[in-house]
């Protein structure tokens, strides 16, 4: 989703925030907790969330879709060895395949001896023409020259397809060129859309990263530079640390087969799009491929949490002070606050001093929200729709 998408979205909530956040119950404002609206669309650092060690290299292997397949030797979840055999190919097939391009080259071949010699009679008899029976003779000498030419990028062409039959014979079974786990096999190649798959992928050993999803409503929760702890599943002791160094805004995940291969399921039709972030380990030792974890970001040492609100929860005064509607002593004030960093990626803002997370606030609007104004956390109930009114 583009950022003026996602700012529509800010709009779209904080009018609905408006609607029920000033409005009010009898003369009372809705005042909304700051910890809970810095947690909406964000991930705190004590939460937890999915993660799968995944390899940090996948290897894909094609297969001839003129060739017909005579045995798949692996299958999904499989490890396998550098040099393993994966699969072969039809041998008859690859034979009569042989056979038949062999032929085709001999004939081209026959046709380019036989142009030649075309050419070279054409050019005996041109001497002895008349001047106007060379012409003809000259024209007709071109002709057979540009068959002859035809020819012989046929033959070129028919000699490397002879080539790469030779090949597939000598080479009829196909081996992993690296030791990893078959991540995925396509015996259509292609996925649920109509995009194309390799035959098989195999993610490497060895080089272990670990994979996140992100929904939409998190953009820019998580940055590439985040530390990370990785827990094991089974035992909260066992733990792992890791550098985020990558967030792929570009390749959005809506529930594909890839997903729900790693557990990771979801509804394409109704789910919002999920982004893959990476994770560098400090150490591998004690992981395995496809093993999955959770995930949790770390908080340094002495790391102050400051608030992020909504960045339409913030007043602007003509001296360019900013300030909130803040609730003190179930009333509302007027209360200034020193603005930190902005995310534009979830619109929002941090306030770094003049409010905390225990505070509670009011979306502004200039009528309801005045100095001294009662509050209450009950959310105001809806207005019933007029007769007519289209939700």
């Amino acid at each position: 989703m583009k950022l003026k998408q996602w700012l529509a979205l800010g709009c779209a909530c904080a009018l609905s925030l408006s609607l029920a956040g000033c409005g009010s119950s009898g003369s009372a404002v809705y005042v909304q907790s700051v910890e809970t609206l810095s947690n909406l669309g964000g991930i705190a650092p004590g939460d937890r969330f999915a993660g799968l060690v995944v390899s940090e290299n996948v290897t894909e292997i094609e297969k001839d879709g003129d060739k017909a397949i005579a045995e798949l030797l692996v299958k999904e979840g499989d490890d396998v060895k550098e040099g393993q055999e994966l699969f072969s190919y039809d041998m008859e097939e690859l034979q009569l395949a042989l056979d038949k391009q062999l032929l085709e080259q001999e004939q081209l071949k026959a046709s380019i001896e036989n142009f030649k010699e075309q050419i070279e009679q054409l050019e005996k008899e041109r001497k002895y023409a008349g001047t106007k029976a060379k012409l003809q003779y000259t024209v007709q000498i071109q002709s057979t020259q540009v068959d002859l030419k035809e020819a012989e990028l046929n033959l070129k062409t028919k000699e490397n397809e002879v080539k790469k039959s030779q090949d597939l014979l000598e080479n009829a079974t196909v081996v992993s060129p690296i030791t990893g786990r078959v991540q995925s096999i396509s015996e259509n190649g292609m996925d649920n859309y109509g995009n194309p798959l390799p035959y098989i992928t195999i993610q490497q050993s060895g080089a272990y990263r670990v994979k996140g999803l992100i929904g939409e409503l998190q953009r820019g929760a998580i940055v590439e530079g985040d530390r990370i702890t990785i827990l094991s599943r089974t035992d909260d002791s066992i733990t792992w640390g890791g550098t985020v160094t990558l967030v792929d805004y570009t390749n959005p995940s809506q529930g594909s087969d890839y997903d729900r291969y790693y557990g990771m399921p979801s509804d394409e039709m109704t789910a919002s799009s999920k982004y893959p972030f990476y994770i560098e380990l400090d150490t591998t030792e004690g992981l395995l491929l496809g093993q999955h974890v959770y995930l949790q970001l770390e908080v340094e040492e002495g790391q102050t949490q400051y608030p992020a609100i909504s960045s339409s929860f913030i007043c602007y005064e003509e001296d360019g002070s900013t300030y909130v509607w803040a609730e003190k002593r179930d009333k509302l004030e007027k209360r200034e606050v020193t603005l930190g960093e902005y995310n534009p990626m979830n619109d929002k803002q941090e306030i770094t001093a003049g409010l905390s997370l225990d505070d509670y606030i009011a979306f502004p609007d200039g009528e309801l929200c005045v100095e001294g104004a009662p509050t209450t956390h009950d959310q105001p109930e809806e207005a019933p729709m007029e007769e007519g009114e289209v939700a």
